[in-house]
């Protein structure tokens, strides 16, 4: 009877060990990418062209960790540590910071999500589904939206999320006291960041997307603020999206009168599929709206090859039309490397997800 009793236990034992499993799961995750890219036609005509063997081109390098907990009916605690890797050289990515990519924890009710931690912006979240390239390649629409990579990942962030109401509306909205590093004694200096993104699907055809940013400097007394639009027709066969975007920005004063410069930003993108080939294609403009002539193009083509759900190969070309004189210097930088003195390249490399 002992004996028996024994062996029930521990199969009862073994039953809840296996709910709790269930009820609780850590998942690892990661990406790797690599390839080789090349630009030419730097904004000094003594410097040629540059080759390289790079990581990250047209997704970053990563490692990450994601875990979710049920508990209690309708309630579950989530968490996402994320770290960047500089796959050609085995180094720490974002500045050599641990998790420097994603670190966050929150609380999923269901209607709303909170979250606590460094985590992108609704901006940078935007834009990854708007641009065909998804925020990599040398031709990757931040080369000129260059306000998008100014604010894609937002250090000390309060987050909220909902999922589509109806299936039609969605908002995101974040909060830092601090966007660029630890909260300081008072808050002096700190770059107090707000954003706020409504959303709008109709199917799985047409989405609607807008976006409001507001950046304080406490230590310049300066505020930065982008107003965008965007939109994502599905057709199937391919699909279309485009964006508006008006910089206005106080902490690049213009003039006797210290003007915050304005920018007019347009993107028009499609991406069209071919078995397992599709095809990218984007154009990008930003002209500023101080009367200075600050004004570069985009024009960006490409194309990602499946060879299986984890394992696609990529290409892509960008040219950038800018004045050598310009002000401001737009370069075809891609989803891991900063090349602003560029205006024209090339990239071909393989990504592996795992």
């Amino acid at each position: 009877m002992k004996h028996q009793q024994k062996i029930a236990l521990a199969a009862v034992a073994l039953i809840s060990g296996s709910a709790t499993a269930a009820d609780s799961s850590v998942t690892v995750y990661g990406l790797v990418d690599m390839g080789y890219a090349y630009r030419t036609d730097n904004y000094d005509a003594s410097k040629s062209g540059r080759n390289g063997i790079d990581s990250g081109i047209a997704s970053g390098s990563r490692l990450g960790f994601r875990g979710v907990e049920e508990i209690s009916p309708g309630l579950k605690g989530k968490f996402v540590i994320e770290a960047g890797i500089n796959a050609d050289q085995g180094s720490a990515a974002q500045g050599g910071a641990a998790w420097g990519r994603q670190s966050w924890v929150g609380l999923d009710a269901g209607v709303v999500e909170a979250r606590l931690g460094r985590q992108y912006s609704p901006e940078y979240l935007i834009y990854g589904d708007i641009d065909p390239f998804s925020h990599g390649q040398v031709a990757k629409a931040s080369n000129i939206f260059q306000h998008v990579k100014t604010y894609d990942r937002i250090n000390n962030a309060f987050y909220v999320t909902t999922p589509y109401f109806g299936d039609v509306f969605s908002v995101d909205a974040i909060y830092s006291f601090n966007r660029g590093g630890d909260e300081a004694v008072a808050n002096a200096g700190d770059k107090r960041f707000y954003a706020i993104a409504p959303k709008l699907q109709f199917g799985k055809m047409f989405k609607v997307v807008a976006n409001y940013s507001h950046d304080y400097d406490k230590a310049k007394y300066t505020t930065d603020t982008v107003v965008e639009l965007g939109a994502i027709v599905d057709f199937g066969m391919a699909k279309i999206s485009g964006a508006y975007a008006q910089p206005k920005l106080e902490s690049a004063p213009v003039g006797a009168a210290k003007e915050p410069k304005k920018y007019n930003r347009y993107l028009l993108g499609a991406t069209v599929p071919f078995g397992n080939f599709s095809l990218l294609v984007s154009y990008a403009y930003s002209k500023d709206k101080n009367d200075l002539d600050e004004k570069a193009t985009q024009i960006g083509i490409g194309g990602t090859y499946a060879f299986s759900k984890r394992t696609d190969m990529y290409l892509g070309y960008a040219r950038i039309d800018a004045d050598d004189k310009i002000g401001v210097k737009y370069g075809v930088s891609d989803g891991s490397n900063t090349f602003n003195d560029y205006r024209s390249g090339f990239n071909l490399g393989v990504r592996h997800k795992f």
